[in-house]
């Protein structure tokens, strides 16, 4: 297994996502599929495969921060977490851009809150509340 290589897919496959996400009209069925097929079945079989690879090759665990930079120093478990990230925030995307057509919020309206939720996760995420609490005077799930 080659983590550089691996990790330069998910990433393409990632931002090609992304772009799809945005660029695709919200009464589209590339939304779930993108949800189920890219984050759901290959970014999570990859981050299953990594995580695979990288049992009993490192010292570490999530019970510190220092203990979590061992565990990290292994380029599988590093791999498995990034693309921990991507699965999650493509997720996040696929859901605030049904959740925002459901809702009546415009499409453009998205596409920096989508810029957020790729680069910086929650912090799209909580704009994309944000939104939602203005546009339905309501915070619901």
């Amino acid at each position: 297994m080659n983590p550089s290589l691996i990790f330069t897919i998910a990433n393409s496959i990632a931002l090609l996502s992304w772009i799809v996400l945005i660029l695709t009209p919200n009464q589209s069925k590339v939304i779930p599929s993108l949800r189920f097929l890219i984050s759901g079945l290959f970014l999570g079989g990859l981050y299953i495969f990594a995580l695979s690879f990288g049992f009993g090759k490192t010292e570490g665990n999530f019970s510190s921060l220092e203990s979590v930079r061992s565990l990290f120093a292994n380029d599988e478990f590093l791999l498995a977490g990034w693309v921990h990230y991507l699965s999650f925030d493509l997720f996040m995307g696929t859901w605030e851009a049904e959740d925002g057509k459901s809702i009546g919020i415009h499409r453009l309206y998205l596409v920096p809150i989508h810029f957020l939720t790729f680069y910086f996760g929650p912090v799209g995420f909580v704009l994309y509340l944000l939104v939602k609490v203005i546009k339905t005077k309501r915070l619901s799930f």
